[in-house]
């Protein structure tokens, strides 16, 4: 006779062993796909809401020269206005919401905040790995504290409102449909994209990168906008969220694209109406200055997205 998993056959207790077994992977599973959901969170929000101070000359001086004390002041700012948010507005990204977990949440927001800025400046070339190792950590301190205040505001502003959604077009829905929502998401990717792309468009940081980056760095600069994008819409559950929309461009990967597209549009239109491009000017040089910028309209077409 076939043995089955729980039957007399197994001996006393063995099926219910294996069922707490099975239990408790579930458990231990589940839980890393909880800490992994709320680190990506908490890195969306940090370059929501922190990416315009990333591209600013004058941080990445401040990181090389300034004394590691005040570095590590600056981070306790940070790590401190993380635990304040977390601990009164309850809204954070982890679970648990007595004192334990907000000091947990502002430890993490200083991680994610040391992790982003690590990724961030090698994608953009500011650090060199090979280089002096106190004027690395200088830099990476001090683009973290943005990220990590980032990070904290986005949590306590948006609050935790599960995936994004849209409503089902196969009703006939009051949204209007895949189209209303396609011209929708568009509208929305431009807006944002302008509102950050404009504060950045018209320094001198943009043509400076641009013609520091390598063909391997705009590829780097190019993954992280799209990963960024995708994260921020459909990972990190910013927003109110709505059902999934019927229509090819309204699926996450092609939106995903589609919008980075348009983003790249919008900050090659900020960058010839601020002078920094021509139509004369080679084609290397323009395609670099439209990923450098693409980058933080991009970030800012995901932000508008989440408030359609």
């Amino acid at each position: 006779m076939e043995r089955r998993a729980g039957s007399l056959s197994d001996g006393p207790g063995q099926g219910q062993n294996e069922s707490e077994g099975q239990g408790h992977e579930g458990r231990v599973q589940g839980s890393w796909k909880d800490e992994l959901h709320d680190f990506l969170r908490a890195f969306s929000g940090a370059f929501v809401f922190a990416t315009p101070l990333l591209y600013t000359m004058e941080m990445w001086w401040i990181g090389t020269y300034a004394d590691l004390w005040k570095l590590l002041v600056f981070l306790g700012a940070a790590f401190n206005v993380g635990l304040g948010l977390a601990h009164s507005g309850g809204t954070g990204f982890k679970r648990r919401k007595d004192l334990f977990g907000a000091l947990e949440q502002a430890v993490d927001v200083v991680v994610v905040g040391l992790v982003g800025a690590v990724v961030v400046l090698l994608v953009l070339n500011r650090i060199d790995l090979a280089g002096p190792l106190d004027s690395i950590l200088g830099q990476v301190i001090i683009q973290a504290v943005p990220l990590s205040i980032g990070a904290s505001v986005a949590n306590a502003i948006f609050g935790a409102g599960g995936q994004r959604s849209r409503e089902s077009g196969k009703s006939g829905g009051v949204q209007g449909g895949p189209g209303r929502a396609f011209f929708r998401d568009i509208g929305a990717t431009v807006i944002g994209g302008l509102f950050i792309g404009f504060t950045v468009a018209p320094t001198a940081e943009i043509p400076l990168l641009a013609a520091e980056m390598d063909y391997a760095h705009e590829m780097g600069l190019i993954g992280l906008s799209l990963l960024l994008s995708y994260t921020i819409v459909f990972v990190s559950g910013f927003g109110s969220g709505q059902g999934q929309q019927a229509g090819l461009f309204q699926r996450p990967l092609t939106e995903t694209a589609l919008t980075y597209v348009v983003s790249l549009l919008v900050a090659l239109g900020a960058l010839y109406l601020f002078d920094r491009i021509e139509p004369g000017d080679p084609l290397p040089h323009v395609v670099s200055m439209v990923l450098v910028l693409g980058f933080p309209t991009t970030v800012g077409g995901a932000a508008g997205r989440l408030v359609v």
